[in-house]
């Protein structure tokens, strides 16, 4: 907890925690009426896929700016982006309606102002405290972001059978008010001058410099796209694996999202205690192809209580792995290059869960959702097996 001793983290953190609710609550809400609208799983995994794609990208652009731009005007413009767009939502979803076409759009404009964010808050967090408590961040951030998938999931399927989307996207808007508020107190440190005159071209070519350079940052990457397109492609899925397979409606749906945020809270805390290490450990290696062969078991279960259970365990491995790759990514990033890496580093998660959900929505349409997750289970185990278990890395070089 060292880094909440620090006025600007603190306040940055505490804001976060409705934040993240809101981000989890519009993604189980969005997902619940793209099923309603199509009762179809292909649309359901194009609406999260959507959400994601614009970081491909947009991302890298996004992360040069940040390097170069005031980091807090730069908070207070997507926090209050993503607020406008939930607010126009929920005023569309009380009139007219939400269909297909406008939850096409409304994703693909989600899905742009959450590029610009996450470099963002993978910038902002580390530059509010010193060097040595920059781990301590990414471990408190995991444990805020799974805290909500596990609590959020549950009280958004709760909202949606009682009160409604419309008021579930209302609320959601509401979240993103605390952090336009508690930006005033965070002071992060100030960045090398210079940097506004060179290109974005140059900008990004830098951090890919860094990248290359880094053999640590390299294999995280690496590892982050197996993980991101086996494992969390999934679970930007479970409204198909709530409804479409056990037909348990959008409290279903809450539950099942909560038992992955479970496994992934459990993993949360669990990074905290190794926090200090440095490098890619090998029990994220390992943890990692566990995670993609567990896809397998998932499709050859039948029970709810069995899916509850392996979507946990995924739900674990999936945080485990990006919080220990994320940690040894940012442990020795300098100030002036965390905006651009870091969105290098999202492009590579996101845009791969993009494409995973995508590929998995399309497999679930043609053979079934079980039937998919085996065969990506175990073709996918074979290569996070070569990605996970050669040339392992002693430390950032």
């Amino acid at each position: 907890m060292s880094a909440l001793s620090h006025t600007g983290f603190r306040a940055y953190f505490l804001a976060a925690v409705p934040l993240v609710q809101a981000l989890w609550a519009q993604r189980v809400t969005l997902g619940w009426l793209a099923w309603q609208v199509s009762g179809s799983a292909p649309f359901v995994g194009l609406i999260a896929a959507l959400g994601l794609a614009p970081t491909i990208l947009a991302g890298p652009v996004f992360g040069v700016l940040v390097d170069r731009t005031d980091i807090r005007r730069a908070l207070m413009a997507t926090s209050g982006a993503m607020c406008g767009l939930l607010v126009l939502a929920t005023l569309l979803a009380a009139g007219p309606g939400l269909g297909r076409g406008s939850l096409v759009a409304l994703a693909l404009a989600i899905g742009l102002v959450t590029a610009a964010h996450h470099p963002v808050r993978m910038s902002l967090g580390p530059r509010l405290v010193p060097q040595a408590d920059v781990s301590n961040v990414v471990a408190l951030s995991a444990l805020n972001f799974n805290l909500a998938r596990m609590i959020a999931p549950v009280l958004t399927g709760v909202a949606l059978a009682t009160v409604g989307p419309v008021a579930t996207l209302g609320l959601s808007a509401m979240l993103y008010v605390p952090m336009l508020v508690a930006v005033r107190w965070m002071a992060p440190r100030a960045l090398p001058s210079g940097r506004a005159g060179r290109s974005l071209r140059d900008g990004i070519a830098e951090a890919l410099r860094y990248v290359a350079a880094t053999p640590v940052a390299r294999r995280a990457l690496s590892l982050t796209a197996a993980m991101a397109i086996l494992v969390r492609g999934y679970l930007e899925l479970l409204p198909v694996m709530a409804e479409g397979v056990h037909d348990r409606g959008a409290a279903g749906l809450g539950i099942l999202t909560a038992a992955a945020g479970a496994g992934a809270l459990v993993a949360a805390l669990a990074k905290t205690a190794t926090a200090g290490q440095v490098g890619i450990s090998p029990s994220t290696r390992v943890v990692l192809l566990g995670g993609v062969l567990s896809l397998a078991f998932l499709g050859l279960s039948t029970s709810w209580i069995a899916a509850l259970a392996w979507t946990g365990i995924l739900g674990f491995a999936s945080t485990f792995c990006g919080v220990g790759l994320q940690t040894a990514v940012q442990e020795a990033l300098p100030d002036d290059l965390r905006g651009r890496v870091m969105s290098l580093w999202v492009v590579v998660g996101i845009g791969a869960v993009a494409l995973g959900s995508g590929l998995l929505g399309v497999l679930s349409g043609l053979v079934g959702m079980p039937a998919a997750l085996v065969g990506m289970g175990l073709a996918g185990g074979a290569v996070a097996a070569l990605l996970a278990l050669s040339s392992p890395d002693r430390g950032i070089t």
